[in-house]
């Protein structure tokens, strides 16, 4: 093998101590370059900044808001985005009026690249009824929504096709997610979100009125 080719050689040469024989060895072994490029990812996954530097406009980790029209409804919930080197996976909860939690749901499938944009599939579950439905939503990352390059996009669009019950492919057509204000508990986030949805309503009310 290498390492024991170039320990042989590096013996051979008296000038050379057997320490520092070792040394070349390791510095110059394949060993050595999967060692840094472990260290690399692990840094990388350690740390959000590098994970940003990374990913650069596809970095999408933390919380965000989501929000869609369906049946003359507004619907709103909370996306939980976890992400590293290879992976990114999906949990979160929508919420009614009251903002009680009212579903929840996670990704079952890694993004998958389809036509240039990405897909994922997800599993949900309503709490009232108990029932679970899958769904593909497809996501449009707006690459021009960084503020700076350790924040990574803030506005993503998504189409969503349900499947299963009652609802099999039904389409909520447009989903508007912004990444929810740094600082702020989930808590925070969630109210927030329901003023915004109350101010929408009313708007929406005097408009009809």
């Amino acid at each position: 093998s290498y390492i024991m080719a170039l320990g042989n050689i590096l013996a051979s040469i008296e000038e050379i101590e057997p320490q520092i024989g070792w040394l070349i060895t390791f510095l110059t072994s394949v060993g050595l370059f999967r060692l840094l490029i472990l260290l690399v990812y692990w840094l990388i996954h350690r740390s959000d900044a590098l994970l940003a530097l990374y990913h650069r406009n596809r970095f999408i980790k933390g919380l965000w808001t989501y929000s869609y029209e369906a049946n003359d409804k507004r619907h709103v919930g909370i996306w939980r985005i976890s992400q590293d080197v290879s992976s990114l996976s999906i949990t979160g909860y929508g919420v009614d009026a009251a903002g009680k939690m009212n579903s929840h749901f996670r990704s079952i499938s890694q993004p998958f690249e389809h036509q240039g944009v990405d897909e994922i599939m997800f599993a949900r579950t309503d709490i009232a009824s108990a029932d679970e439905h899958y769904s593909k939503s497809t996501l449009y990352i707006d690459p021009l929504s960084c503020r700076s390059w350790l924040s990574g996009p803030t506005d993503i669009r998504a189409q969503s096709v349900l499947y299963g019950y009652d609802e099999n492919g039904v389409r909520h057509a447009e989903l508007v997610l912004q990444r929810a204000e740094k600082g702020l508990s989930e808590r925070e986030v969630v109210e927030r979100l329901m003023a915004d949805a109350r101010k929408v309503d009313l708007e929406k009310a005097e408009g009809q009125g």
